[in-house]
C-alpha cells in the first residue's frame, strides 16, 4: 500500500489528488491518501517520516513532490517540480516511472497448486527462487518458503521474466525486491534483498544482468551496486 500526503489548500488538494487517481490506478497501485495544510507539522512530523512515501504538495503555483525510501531513517529521498495542476505526461515521467516506487505496482502473480489447492503468490511477494533436485523452493519476503513440484526450468518458462533474473546456477532473483549490490570477490557478488536476504550473483551473471538493464527504462532502477 502507498501511503501518499497531499499538501495544499483543499481545492488544491482536490485538483492533485483528481490528477493523481488515474495513473495510480492504470499500475494498479493500491494507495492510501492523507491531507495536510499545515506548513509546520509538515517539516516536523512527515517530511522524514518513512511511512508516507509519496508527499505532493501545491507551493507557488507549482507542484513538487518528494519520494522517500522505505528505510527508518529515510536514507534516499528524490525531489522535483511539475506544472500544477501536473499533467498526464508529468506524472508518468516523475513519478510513476521513478524507481522508488517500482515496489508498488502489480507485477502479477505465480500461480501454485498442490493436492488440489490452488492459491496465487504476487511477484512482490518473492524474493528469489532456488533449485532443489527436480523441485523449486520460492523463498517469500517474509522469510517463509513454498516448495513447488516442479523442476527450476519449469518455474523459469511460467514466471514474467520482465521481473525476475538468473544470478547463479539454480537461483532466480526477483530483480525488483534488490536493495544492493556488493563486491564478493573478483568472480561474485552479493545480492542484498530488501527483505534483508542475501544471495550470490556470479560475474558472468551480473554482466548479463547489468547489460539488459542499461538498455530498459529502469536503468538498473531500485538498486545500488557497491563495489567494496
Amino acid at each position: 500500500m502507498l501511503k501518499i500526503l497531499l499538501y495544499g489548500s483543499t481545492q488544491e488538494r482536490k485538483i492533485l489528488e483528481d490528477a493523481l487517481q488515474k495513473p495510480l490506478r492504470e499500475k494498479n497501485i493500491s494507495f492510501n491518501i492523507h491531507y495536510l495544510s499545515n506548513p509546520q507539522q509538515l517539516m516536523k512530523n512527515y517530511l522524514l517520516n518513512s511511512s508516507y512515501r509519496l508527499i505532493v504538495a501545491c507551493l507557488d503555483c507549482s507542484t513538487s513532490y518528494v519520494i522517500k525510501d522505505g528505510c527508518m531513517p529515510v536514507s534516499h529521498i528524490v525531489t522535483g517540480t511539475m506544472s500544477f495542476p501536473p499533467t498526464p505526461e508529468e506524472i508518468d515521467e516523475r513519478l510513476m516511472r521513478n524507481p522508488e516506487l517500482a515496489s508498488f505496482y502489480s507485477h502479477g502473480e505465480y500461480t501454485v497448486t498442490h493436492r488440489g489447492l490452488t492459491h496465487k503468490i504476487p511477484y512482490e511477494e518473492i524474493d528469489y527462487l532456488q533449485s532443489d533436485n527436480k523441485k523449486t523452493i520460492i523463498h517469500l519476503t517474509n522469510g517463509d518458503t513454498e516448495i513447488i513440484q516442479k523442476g527450476i526450468g519449469k518455474v523459469n518458462a511460467e514466471i514474467n521474466r520482465k521481473y525476475f533474473a538468473k544470478c547463479c546456477i539454480g537461483v532466480i532473483v526477483n530483480t525488483r525486491n534488490i536493495y544492493e549490490i556488493h563486491r564478493l570477490e573478483k568472480s561474485s557478488r552479493i545480492i542484498e534483498l530488501k527483505s534483508g536476504a542475501k544471495v550470490i550473483m556470479t560475474e558472468g551473471y551480473f554482466k548479463k544482468f547489468t547489460d539488459a538493464y542499461s538498455m530498459s527504462v529502469s536503468k538498473l532502477a531500485d538498486l545500488k551496486t557497491l563495489d567494496d
